[in-house]
């Protein structure tokens, strides 16, 4: 007799096919759902490698934002947490003017103190003129104030004759003094309400690419700019331009600097430079003998008793 039993079981035995020709029958058999499948695979894929792709360019591509700038600028000279432990300090600014050839043909210094407080800070000029008079130019709760050898003097006339102010008929007798603060506190004032930094891209400076840091402000801040080109090794600012207007045909202001050097935990250049449209040498501006936290006394910004309130 035959075995039945046998035949039975190959029967029932499942028949193994090769996985092209299985993928055949079921494309004959549902080539619409097969299809959807793919494509979802596939969209997978590109969302795969696009969301790669987009994580490299964004960490090693991208071009670094206005404010990233900023951020590394601040870093690089020594950290905003640094820069808000100031409390006070004075330094010497000694301003040398220089003729075609080179040669210094005037120099003068001023020595600068200054106290911060929560409305923003305090300043007090002392300078020693050429001819020996001691001049000093402050402002306190009552005014401007100046005195010439211990006399109170009129603190407009003498301060622009010392180029203590600017040329302007609305200017203050320290406002030349205050924009040599404000600049010497870059990068940290970039950080300030309002200001609107932008990352314009590089350009050549002295033979070396350079960083373009773009500043504007909201308009209920101010109406100039500020430029600067940051070295992209070290961060540092190299030059600085300024146009006091946002009008396209407006000159810039352009100040070189050099000289970096650690005062405490801050990095500072002690040396500003401008130039004649010859690429000589006009003017230059060194930072000295700088101390911060010196606990300077609040009453040092005064308007001395023995002087009269000429400004009240």
């Amino acid at each position: 007799m035959k075995d039945h039993t046998n035949q039975n079981q190959s029967g029932d035995e499942d028949v193994r096919l090769h996985w092209k020709t299985e993928l055949e029958i079921k494309d004959l058999v549902q080539p619409i759902t097969l299809r959807r499948i793919k494509i979802v695979r596939i969209m997978g894929i590109l969302i795969l490698v696009l969301a790669v792709g987009f994580f490299a360019w964004w960490l090693f591509v991208k071009p670094p934002s206005g404010e990233r700038i900023v951020k590394d600028m601040i870093t690089a000279a020594g950290g905003m947490e640094q820069w808000k432990n100031i409390q006070d300090g004075n330094f010497v600014r000694t301003h040398r003017l220089y003729d075609e050839n080179g040669k210094i043909i005037h120099q003068s210094e001023e020595t600068f103190f200054f106290k911060n407080n929560k409305d923003g800070h305090q300043l007090l000029i002392k300078s020693k003129t050429n001819s020996g008079d001691n001049v000093v130019v402050g402002h306190d709760k009552v005014g401007y104030w100046a005195s010439l050898n211990g006399k109170e003097v009129d603190p407009v006339p003498l301060a622009k004759d010392l180029e203590f102010m600017c040329d302007g008929d609305e200017c203050s007798p320290l406002c030349a003094s205050e924009m040599a603060l404000y600049r010497m506190s870059f990068p940290f004032k970039l950080t300030d309400y309002g200001v609107l930094p932008r990352n314009a891209g590089t350009a050549m400076l002295n033979g070396e690419k350079a960083l373009l840091l773009d500043v504007t402000f909201d308009p209920k801040v101010g109406h100039d700019r500020w430029v600067f080109y940051v070295d992209p090794n070290d961060k540092l600012i190299r030059k600085i331009e300024h146009y006091p207007s946002l009008k396209s045909n407006v000159q810039p202001e352009e100040i070189y600097l050099d000289d970096f050097k650690k005062e405490g935990n801050i990095m500072l250049s002690h040396s500003n430079k401008y130039y004649r449209s010859n690429g000589k040498i006009l003017e230059e501006y060194l930072i000295s003998d700088v101390k911060f936290n010196s606990s300077l006394a609040a009453e040092i910004f005064d308007r001395p008793q023995q002087l009269s309130a000429l400004n009240k």
